[in-house]
């Protein structure tokens, strides 16, 4: 046991020789393991206790218990109640995720104080368990890892050893230890697995657990070389100023792997894995417009990309009472100059325009359905949907793009037209320079 953990902790580079280590103890027989053989190969032990507070007089015996042995044998030794139900009733989790989220909070806390690793007592079979959870709940790209070894400052050494080989050390070095009665307890699914499934699949073919925790290794190093593929599929991928991600098609099918792709974009924002697959069939059939929803995350299908972003609220306008009184937080600046370039032809986010052909105020909105603008040098009146179509604008962008009103007139389409009539002249005279700061 002692070598076993000794190369796993020095293959994954989980402690240095005599490093310092928070351990997390439960005062069952993993965790009670894990402590004494930390300590057996020479690391400086603090033990951390968590009380649940679950299981009234037997939770108050695993403390006690807990406690004394660290006092008999000078470990240093802190613990925590937590009010598991609480947090399940405020959150809407299950008992068992409140309890994890509670935990790791106050492990956090510990290692920042240091020491600033902390040793959790998870192992093989574990992590044969969580597979099984993973697959039956639907895992996604970093299911396949399961337990990881190192997860930043916590740590798992027990991780290459199976159970069976932990209760025979316990019992060998007569170190005691404490059962707890809920890890019988199959209304949870991982209990379930672990007592009905497991068995019953080594029944059927002898040998299965083996090959299971042999598997379970060979996934781990299988998901490390997927994650490495696809960060480098995606590394030159940036979200634009507004937060946005623009992701073309041809990224997604030009390495074999557009749905890993997706898990590795969007399951870190909340998606399901079936709707994952439906945006993935949204692309395959072009269907332009499609918009899947998470929380506050949106994923639109465009004409050759896809794009995520959040989803857009109400968008704001703003009323210009002159060129001097320009709201702060409006994205238009206004100021007189001499105009380097006229705004004939329009286009740009920068356009001089004609003093004498403003009336204030102005109004700064965002485009609607059916507005119209007589945009420079056409002639005549467009929509402006018509005008972002014919400019290729992407969809999320279209529902952000801003129009300058005087009265029922558009004057400028923001970032792209300004009307006919409103131009500077080119004559040296002073103009007004509107510049637009938005996306």
């Amino acid at each position: 046991m002692l070598e076993t953990v000794r190369s796993f902790m020095q293959r994954n580079h989980l402690l240095a020789s005599g490093e310092p280590v928070r351990v997390a103890v439960s005062g069952g027989v993993d965790s009670m393991v894990l402590l004494h053989v930390l300590r057996e190969l020479g690391h400086q032990c603090h033990v951390a206790h968590v009380d649940h507070g679950l299981r009234g007089k037997e939770s108050d015996a695993d403390r006690a218990f807990v406690q004394d042995h660290c006092q008999a044998h000078g470990i240093p030794f802190v613990a925590r109640r937590v009010d598991v139900g609480a947090q399940a009733a405020d959150t809407g989790t299950s008992t068992q995720m409140a309890a994890r989220s509670l935990r790791h909070v106050w492990f956090n806390e510990l290692v920042m104080q240091g020491p600033h690793k902390m040793a959790l007592a998870h192992h093989a079979d574990d992590a044969i368990e969580t597979f099984f959870l993973g697959m039956m709940q639907g895992m996604g790209l970093q299911g396949w890892e399961g337990i990881p070894a190192r997860s930043g400052p916590f740590i798992r050494p027990l991780l290459g050893c199976r159970r069976e080989a932990i209760v025979d050390y316990a019992r060998s070095n007569m170190i005691p230890w404490r059962e707890d009665a809920s890890n019988a307890d199959t209304t949870y699914l991982r209990n379930r697995i672990r007592h009905e499934l497991l068995p019953q699949l080594e029944h059927w073919r002898p040998g299965t657990h083996h090959n299971l925790a042999r598997n379970v290794r060979l996934f781990r190093e299988l998901d490390r070389l997927a994650q490495d593929a696809v960060n480098e599929a995606t590394q030159d991928l940036v979200p634009g100023p507004d937060g946005t991600l623009r992701v073309p098609f041809d990224r997604l099918r030009s390495h074999g792997a557009p749905l890993l792709t997706l898990h590795h974009l969007l399951r870190a924002k909340g998606f399901h894995p079936d709707q994952l697959e439906g945006i993935l069939q949204a692309i395959d059939h072009a269907r332009t417009g499609a918009v899947f929803y998470r929380g506050s995350h949106q994923v639109l299908v465009d004409r050759a990309e896809m794009v995520i972003g959040t989803v857009p609220g109400q968008l704001k306008a703003w009323r210009i009472p002159s060129a001097h009184d320009v709201p702060e937080d409006a994205p238009l600046r206004i100021s007189a100059e001499v105009p380097v370039r006229t705004g004939r032809g329009g286009g740009a986010d920068r356009v001089w325009l004609d003093p004498a052909a403003l009336e204030f105020p102005l109004e700064l909105r965002c485009w609607r359905a059916g507005d119209r603008m007589r945009p420079a040098g056409l002639g005549g009146s467009k929509l402006i949907s018509d005008i972002l179509i014919d400019a290729k604008v992407p969809r999320d962008r279209k529902q952000r793009t801003y129009v300058l009103v005087q009265g029922d007139r558009i004057l400028w389409l923001c970032g792209h037209r300004i009307a006919e009539g409103i131009q500077a002249p080119d004559n040296g005279s002073e103009a007004l320079r509107f510049e637009w700061s938005g996306q």
